[in-house]
């Protein structure tokens, strides 16, 4: 009998479910810029440190209609959700009313944003006399520039939050806007490990250097609208969306907003802080009060944040579904088969050392660091806050070490890791057959071999003496180089035992991207291989 073979069919990028979500994401980006552009139209402006002596009172004001119109739409819709099981389409009319809010918000900021610009201009009554500042205007922190222009940041993001509504309004009433196919191609056909950890030490390096820039509100509220566009336009790839929404995956690309979000606040008020040191003025934390009363203050905080964290894990529960598998079987193996996700950092290492060196050597190292730094660290400056001028070493290195070197690592593994262990692009496929050929060769292999044109000596120390010598090169030679161009002061000051150790955590930390440049560059896999004692470096 005939067996008709039936083709694979691809994956629909597009489906009507997907089209809502993306509708309500999309709103909620919309609803973010409208919230971002009644700040910035209504709400006084005195960044962190600036005085309020001397200025006007503020007259802008948030019309109470507005407020009413807001809060009544969006009660509406809520109430629309709520009687869906008896109201057909009401889900629809309940998108409608949020979006109407938006715009509202959006295009009522934005206009009196203008009328305010114009009585200023004219002397009016949302000024001071002519010349003075006012309440009413941006007061920067020091450091960051100079005042901004209400009304042409307020229509910025008005117009970002309709054009975010009109996309999101697009997919509800059917229209698929997807990310260009040629575009998903080329990321895939650029994406690799190699790609994607020198673009974040790139970045990494980019932030230190422009760390002013960085620190700006509005450069970083423009990174994340981009951020927001890409990442909506990526979910309308089935391979990006089946990856990021698996619910072992959802808590990372929270831990990407988070950490994204603390390390910019604590770099804007490191800048900040720098600056004002500067001028000769305290720095931020001088300004705030030295003493929090444990009761009631701390313990009713951490009652809030209780509930508040109780509430979300309730409704994550009751929304998103448990991962749980199969009962494990010694017979029968995930594909890929991942460690938890703050192990990841761990597993990537071993593709680039053997597993006595990445599962114990160096995880024992970053704990003996890191319980070493209060006694390695002579530096006062800096204790109780923010800088990065008077600890610019330990900031960059410890930065580097937990963003590029850990987080970094944690997302390549959980996200472009995929069958076998394999890279894959972010709009890729995850192919369990995906085979990709490796020629990784030793260093003995490519002295002997490659260099020198001969076999290599049965002796073990002599076949693995390149390697050896190199290896011991590597901890003599540097750290007499650091002595000499960099830490002979702090040598002088915390002794040659702290420097030393120093020294060494320091070296075992580069080895790290030292090694993968090597795999990535000549396909060396071990400096030093002697499997017959299963030591291989």
């Amino acid at each position: 009998m005939h067996q008709e073979i039936l083709p694979i069919l691809p994956h629909q990028d597009i489906t009507p479910g997907v089209m809502v979500g993306l509708a309500w994401y999309y709103l909620l980006a919309s609803a973010l810029n409208a919230a971002a552009a009644a700040y910035v139209a209504y709400m006084e402006m005195v960044s962190e440190g600036a005085s309020r002596v001397g200025l006007a009172p503020r007259t802008r004001r948030l019309p109470d209609w507005l407020v009413g119109t807001y809060i009544g739409l969006y009660g509406l819709a809520m109430v629309m959700i709520l009687a869906r099981p008896f109201l057909p389409g009401a889900l629809d009319v309940a998108y409608c009313l949020c979006a109407l809010a938006n715009i509202v918000v959006a295009l009522t900021a934005g206009a009196d944003a203008a009328h305010f610009s114009e009585l200023r201009a004219s002397d009016g009554t949302h000024s001071g006399n002519s010349g003075e500042l006012t309440l009413d205007d941006h007061i920067p922190a020091v450091g960051l520039g100079k005042s901004i222009s209400r009304m042409l940041w307020t229509l910025i993001w008005g117009i970002a939050a309709v054009m975010f509504q009109a996309i999101g309004l697009a997919y509800l009433f059917g229209g698929a806007i997807v990310l260009p196919q040629i575009f998903r191609d080329r990321i895939n056909q650029v994406s690799g490990p190699t790609t994607f950890f020198v673009g974040a030490t790139i970045a990494f390096v980019a932030v230190i250097a422009f760390r002013k820039l960085a620190a700006n509100g509005l450069v970083a509220w423009g990174l994340v609208n981009a951020a927001l566009l890409f990442f909506g336009l990526s979910m309308s790839d089935f391979d990006f969306r089946d990856i990021v929404t698996k619910p072992d995956n959802v808590p990372i690309v929270g831990l990407m907003v988070l950490v994204g979000f603390f390390t910019w606040l604590s770099l804007r008020r490191a800048v900040i802080n720098d600056s004002r040191q500067a001028q000769g003025l305290p720095v931020l934390e001088a300004l705030e009060p030295e003493k929090t009363l444990t009761w009631p203050d701390l313990v009713y905080t951490e009652l809030v944040c209780m509930v508040i964290c109780t509430i979300v894990l309730v409704l994550w529960g009751i929304v998103l579904q448990a991962p749980l598998e199969q009962p494990a079987s010694s017979t029968v193996a995930p594909n890929p088969s991942k460690a938890p996700w703050y192990f990841l950092g761990l597993q990537e290492m071993l593709v680039y050392f053997d597993p006595w060196m990445a599962g114990v050597v160096l995880p024992s190292l970053i704990v003996v660091g890191l319980m070493a730094v209060p006694y390695i660290d002579n530096n006062k400056e800096g204790n109780g806050y923010y800088t990065i001028e008077k600890r610019k070493f330990a900031y960059i290195t410890f930065q580097y070490g937990f963003l590029v070197l850990w987080v970094v690592l944690i997302l390549l593994g959980t996200f472009l890791r995929g069958p076998n262990w394999n890279f894959f692009g972010p709009y890729e496929f995850w192919d369990l057959h995906k085979l990709i050929p490796l020629n990784n060769v030793n260093l003995s292999d490519i002295v002997w071999i490659q260099i020198l044109g001969q076999t290599k000596p049965s002796s073990i120390l002599q076949r693995e003496a390149p390697g050896i010598i190199l290896c011991l090169l590597y901890f003599a030679i540097p750290p007499l180089l650091m002595y000499r161009l960099f830490f002979r002061k702090y040598a002088e000051q915390a002794g040659m035992v702290r420097y030393l150790t120093l020294a060494v955590l320091l070296l075992f930390m580069a080895s790290l991207p030292i090694k993968m440049v090597l795999r990535w560059t000549i396909n060396l896999k071990y400096l030093v291989a002697i499997p017959e004692y299963f030591f291989n470096i």
